[in-house]
């Protein structure tokens, strides 16, 4: 055999070789790429739910349909107040959350100072309206439910308590209703305080 037909021979194996070896030409790229912008956009997603309740309230922007009003509305005028225990230790709910100091404006539910009074302040056509924990949470920007209580995430072992009136309750905690002069605990235990704090209006509130 000839050297010209030997090498021909062997580019014709060197070629099945290459075609054997390039699988991935069969596979559409429309597909492929269409997959990875939809899983860059679901991320982006996730990301942004997670970062509006932390962004809305300091917009300005209405929080589960509460607006925030340059004005007072006292038509509707009560007071709620929140404990929250965290391994036997208070943790305080911060002066002036749902008070934007940055749009000059402050949400129907909010607070002037650190202890623990919620002040709902609404007009005359939400008088009926049921204020709850979880919608002042919202407003507050920090999470809510049985394994969350603001920036605190129960771990393994923890449990959370919740008192409302000095009564266990057992339901939802962003269900909790706000009426006047509603006392609310969440306390993280171990430990438990026993029995749970209470709490005295000041006099004309």
């Amino acid at each position: 055999m000839s050297k010209t037909k030997q090498r021909n021979r062997s580019a014709q194996r060197y070629g099945r070789v290459q075609k054997k070896t390039s699988w991935y030409g069969d596979v559409p790229l429309l597909p492929v790429v269409m997959g990875a912008v939809l899983l860059v956009g679901l991320v982006a997603l996730v990301v942004f739910i997670n970062l509006n309740n932390k962004t809305v309230a300091a917009s300005g922007s209405p929080v589960d349909g509460i607006p925030c009003n340059s004005n007072e509305q006292l038509a509707v005028h009560y007071h709620a107040h929140l404990t929250i225990l965290v391994a036997g230790s208070e943790a305080q709910v911060p002066a002036n959350t749902g008070i934007n100091q940055d749009q000059q404006c402050l949400y129907w539910m909010h607070t002037h100072d650190t202890s623990g009074i919620i002040h709902i302040e609404a007009p005359q056509s939400s008088a009926t309206r049921k204020f709850k924990l979880g919608e002042f949470f919202d407003i507050w920007g920090q999470k809510l439910d049985r394994t969350h209580v603001g920036a605190t995430t129960l771990g393994a072992g923890q449990q959370l308590v919740i008192y409302v009136d000095g009564k266990i309750y057992s339901g939802d905690p962003r269900q909790i209703v706000l009426g006047k002069h509603t006392q609310v605990v969440l306390e993280v235990t171990p430990p438990a305080v026993t029995p749970p704090p209470s709490f005295t209006f000041p006099a004309g509130l």
